[in-house]
């Protein structure tokens, strides 16, 4: 079987193991390939893979993994960098990082479809909480990383206080209990 490969030996991996079929990762990727067909039996399929032929559609296309090269990748950090830099100086057009609301607009949507990147969902952020702003950018974000940003919310938000106000006495009024 042909697996493309934009997928990497990690992605390959992982997919397996999420779907109950646990791979050496000693093994290279040549040979996983090449004994792909016999993972493929002990595969559980989900809402996401349903069958053996939307697995084998899966790996014979494209990754949806953002993969920027280096260049690319240095271009992208430099205009997210940028645009936070203005952000976080009150959105001023001094001429140090823009000189006009068109500047911003163009690096955004040259790196809001590397949603990946934490910088470029904080840009996007603070790009849309300025007064310059044209149109609401939302980056693009895959599924994993929307899936692991959706854990990390959950585990954040789950926090218990226990603290306790109670009114005392006129001596003194307040009191605040940590448990």
């Amino acid at each position: 079987m042909l697996v493309d490969k934009s997928h990497s030996k990690k992605d390959i991996v992982n997919l397996f193991k999420k779907h109950g079929v646990i791979l050496d990762d000693k093994l290279s990727k040549c040979n996983i390939v090449k004994n792909i067909e016999s993972y493929i039996k002990d595969f559980k399929f989900s809402d996401k893979i349903k069958d053996e032929t939307e697995l084998k559609d899966y790996l014979k296309n494209t990754s949806p993994k953002q993969r920027p090269n280096t260049m690319q990748k240095n271009d992208i950090m430099f205009k997210a960098k940028k645009i936070i830099k203005w952000a976080k100086n009150d959105y001023i057009f001094n001429g140090a990082t823009y000189t006009d609301d068109e500047e911003p607009y163009q690096d955004i949507m040259s790196i809001y479809m590397w949603g990946d990147l934490p910088s470029v969902r904080r840009a996007c952020r603070m790009y849309n909480n300025s007064i310059y702003c044209k149109n609401h950018i939302n980056p693009v974000i895959t599924a994993e990383i929307e899936e692991e940003l959706n854990n990390n919310k959950f585990i954040k938000s789950q926090v218990i206080h226990n603290l306790q106000v109670r009114r005392t006495s006129k001596e003194d009024p307040i009191l605040i209990v940590f448990d």
